[in-house]
């Protein structure tokens, strides 16, 4: 007869296994979770567009009768729009990126100097953890990415997916199509299963992510609007260019707006202090009004997390899949709060 003391013992013996076997596989299901996420990438772009011009179909839908029609309408001016902006903004940015790649060496031997100089003045710190050049690239290679090869991973990773231009626009006119056929049709059949429950689940995990893939792009623009005109009005070179790595890495929570501001404070701190010291301010200004006040009004429904395990997140997704796993973070921790929320496994009742 096996009593109570022998099954703990086996169970604590099979969790012991399993969690042994689970960290021999982990860099083999880490390179699985890595081509899976590759794989779905241009589908997540896709449904995340498609999430962000819904609405605007369902306005144009009360003047088009017929769906199809309004999503190639509203599809077409889309890509026209983001067309007229590259026609118009490409030309200035391939300039600057011309210039940066040209003086990066340069730029980087004066960051590098003045960063050390900076880390020489803290001497009473130990030498790994002086905030030196050598020790930043180190860590933004190992967690983020290389400095010194950002420009052309860039352009090889923009080349690599260009192919997908012509399947996006396609999934998305397939979905946004599709989109409340596909809403009505799963919510009907849960109904008549008396899934209540899980519709509700479902309903409101749409419900998160839609608000928050449209609040996050809406955001995006601004910023990139904001930033050009104030680097603009600063004088600073690169302007678009620096505003657009602030607007993608302010997607990141808590950490976003700290590392997309390095790249425009170091480089302004080649020409002054009081240069970088503007930029900062300007930057710190716009962030402040952004997190305050912009994103609790475009975004009603902001995922409410502690800012540790927000950060904790952060810094697990990051180091198994760098930037992109970072902005993926937040949406993937709104998933496992809502289901905790309805799916609760340490307590007998669901919400």
């Amino acid at each position: 007869m096996i009593t109570n003391s022998i099954k703990k013992l086996i169970f604590i013996i099979l969790l012991i296994l399993i969690l042994y076997l689970t960290y021999l596989a982990l860099p083999f299901a880490i390179e699985i979770g890595k081509f899976i996420l590759k794989l779905l990438l241009p589908f997540i772009f896709s449904f995340g567009i498609a999430f962000i011009l819904q609405p605007v179909v369902v306005f144009v839908q009360r003047f088009v009768k017929k769906r199809g029609l309004a999503v190639i309408i509203v599809v077409a001016t889309f890509i026209g729009i983001i067309t007229l902006l590259g026609y118009l903004i490409t030309p200035h940015l391939i300039r600057e990126l011309k210039v940066l790649i040209k003086n990066l060496p340069s730029i980087l031997e004066d960051i590098e100097s003045t960063v050390n100089n900076f880390a020489d003045r803290l001497d009473f710190l130990p030498v790994d953890y002086r905030p030196t050049f050598e020790n930043l690239n180190a860590f933004l290679q190992t967690r983020l990415l290389n400095l010194a090869s950002l420009p052309n991973e860039l352009l090889d990773k923009f080349f690599a997916y260009s192919g997908l231009l012509v399947v996006i626009p396609m999934t998305i006119i397939y979905f946004l199509i599709d989109y409340e056929k596909i809403l009505c049709g799963l919510r009907n059949y849960l109904t008549e299963k008396g899934k209540i429950h899980l519709k509700d689940y479902l309903g409101e995990l749409h419900q998160v992510i839609a608000s928050y893939i449209r609040g996050t792009f809406l955001v995006m623009v601004i910023l990139v609007f904001v930033c050009t005109a104030l680097f603009l009005f600063l004088d600073l070179d690169f302007a678009i260019f620096f505003a657009i790595i602030i607007a993608i890495t302010n997607i990141i929570p808590y950490l976003g707006p700290y590392l997309g501001a390095i790249f425009p404070v170091l480089y302004a701190l080649i020409i002054s202090p009081a240069k970088a010291l503007m930029v900062a301010l300007a930057i710190f200004l716009v962030q402040q009004v952004e997190s305050n006040f912009l994103t609790p009004y475009i975004n009603s429904k902001r995922i409410k997390t502690h800012p540790l395990i927000g950060i904790l997140f952060l810094l697990f997704f990051g180091n198994l899949f760098g930037i992109i796993g970072m902005i993926f973070a937040t949406p993937v921790l709104a998933v496992i709060r809502i289901t905790l929320k309805y799916y609760n496994p340490f307590t007998k009742k669901t919400v």
